[in-house]
């Protein structure tokens, strides 16, 4: 049975067409993987299933009857739940007023708190979710907002489930928990839509597979005895592989012994110990990596390096003179402002912003788009119209092209197609073989095993362990002309120090 059909859907923003008459069905109780670059064409057609934007021409069917939904709340009372790449949550209420909110079991004297605790608790259980359903959202972990995500579908007995980009901020045990609850909704007779970059993980979980690009369906194939081509889907995916695309090699490791550039010792940040007992030395011409369950310490790192955190014990010197570059870690919170063009938010790093001529503003603007293969419909066009990936290369573009020695990114690639990330990764390696320091944050190990000289893995605010270039690069394999991955072993044992088994 068809559990969802777009029939020539089509959608345009002005006189661009982000989904060009697009034909596909997902079947029902089906994992259904679809793929392509960031401004593909996949967020807007979630976001018509969905119900928050209207498709300008085409059908829509649901169980075989045709719908055109008005709002998120139409969609939802029809079965249909997403969980977005950013999450959709109030900090300050618990885990229960966020998954009941808008969905009220009520008496005549108001909510009924304690019939929907034992609900949630039954469905927490079952799943298997680990959640304490009256902890507030400030207090969890990213893993476990995303698990209070799901829970809002459960609870809303969504049967069609939409997830975008889940495993991005995972580490390798928690996408392994992920993957068995969605073997459980399977087994329930669920109906799964998965968008990921990840093409192992689409090889590993999808039954159907669908690939946009450029607004179209351009490739589809089954999946269910797990032998998926991958180079044949990342060329659906990517096209021909444009020249700006390809990473830089890696350049003859630079003699760091004597180029320590910034140095934390025994830092411990704050009565909840953020940092506990941090140490860590980043030297000139690498890249550091630093991996671990969201939640361990990363932002701390970066407030201290950067000025932010000041209530911390230890010690934090830095060695150079100049700024230190961050790319952060929410780019649409801390990244860029929506309403300005490329040119007003690459000049945000300049003193004379103010004064510079809206010509002067376009020049900037054609020269970071050129540069960074930046796709755009105009100069003049807002960051916040930009596709995730787009705005992560303005940004990135913005902090590395700055005379800074020190650059801290975490989760460059998060969201960013294969394309992108490519060409991103280029770049990263650029910064180092040009003798910068570079600390790279990520919970994406396939990227911080490709680029690392050193990898830390941060468990609790404290470094458990250090693993140098030679420990792990024959841990790499080429998969396809685009894609780099790590051996699944290894990934299992850093998996396990990020959760802090050290087998020791």
């Amino acid at each position: 049975m068809k559990a969802v059909e777009f029939i020539e859907v089509t959608r345009k923003f002005g006189n661009f067409k982000a989904n060009d008459e697009i034909s596909f069905d997902i079947k029902s109780n089906d994992v259904h993987c679809i793929l392509g670059e960031n401004g593909a064409g996949k967020s807007t057609l979630m976001n018509i299933l969905f119900g928050i934007i209207k498709k300008d021409s085409g059908k829509m069917k649901i169980f075989g009857e045709e719908k055109d939904f008005k709002s998120p709340l139409d969609a939802i009372k029809n079965g249909i739940g997403m969980v977005h790449q950013h999450f959709m949550l109030i900090e300050d209420f618990t885990v229960l007023e966020n998954v009941i909110l808008g969905n009220e079991i009520t008496l005549k004297t108001g909510i009924d708190f304690k019939r929907s605790e034992l609900i949630l608790n039954e469905l927490v259980e079952k799943y298997s979710l680990g959640l304490d359903v009256n902890a507030r959202i400030s207090e969890l972990s990213i893993g476990q907002q995303q698990k209070v995500e799901i829970l809002k579908l459960l609870f809303r007995e969504s049967d069609i489930l939409i997830f975008d980009e889940p495993t991005a901020v995972l580490s390798p045990v928690e996408t392994d928990r992920f993957f068995k609850i969605i073997g459980t909704f399977k087994n329930d007779g669920k109906t799964i839509i998965f968008i990921t970059h990840k093409l192992n993980e689409v090889k590993y979980i999808s039954d159907r597979v669908s690939v946009l690009r450029k607004g179209k369906l351009v490739y589809e194939s089954d999946n269910a005895d797990k032998d998926l081509n991958i180079p044949e889907l990342s060329r659906a995916i990517v096209g021909e592989l444009s020249e700006i695309s390809n990473p830089v090699k890696r350049a003859a490791e630079i003699n760091t012994s004597d180029a320590v550039v910034l140095e934390n010792i025994n830092l411990v940040l704050n009565e909840l110990n953020v940092l506990n007992g941090l140490d860590l030395k980043l030297k000139k011409g690498e890249i550091h990596g630093i991996c671990g369950v969201e939640g361990n310490g990363q932002s701390g790192i970066v407030d201290v390096i950067y000025g932010i955190e000041k209530n911390f014990t230890g010690s934090f010197k830095k060695y150079i003179e100049g700024g230190i570059s961050l790319v952060p870690d929410d780019r649409k919170r801390k990244g860029f402002i929506k309403e300005y063009n490329i040119g007003e938010n690459i000049s945000l790093k300049g003193k004379n912003l103010n004064y510079l001529p809206e010509k002067r503003i376009n020049e900037i603007s054609g020269k970071i788009i050129s540069e960074n293969d930046i796709r755009v419909s105009d100069i003049e066009s807002p960051m916040g119209d930009l596709s995730g990936g787009n705005q992560q290369k303005v940004i990135f573009a913005r902090e590395s092209d700055s005379e800074n020695y020190v650059i801290v990114l975490v989760h460059p690639t998060r969201g960013v197609d294969i394309n992108a990330s490519a060409f991103i990764h280029g770049r990263i390696l650029k910064l180092r073989n040009e003798g910068k320091a570079v600390l790279v944050i990520s919970s994406d190990l396939d990227e911080l095993i490709l680029l690392s000289d050193r990898l830390s893995v941060l468990y609790k605010g404290k470094i458990l362990k250090t693993f140098a270039r030679k420990d792990f690069s024959g841990y790499i394999k080429e998969e396809n002309e685009v894609e780099l991955t790590a051996d699944p072993d290894f990934l299992q044992s850093i998996g396990k120090l990020m959760t802090g088994i050290t087998d020791e």
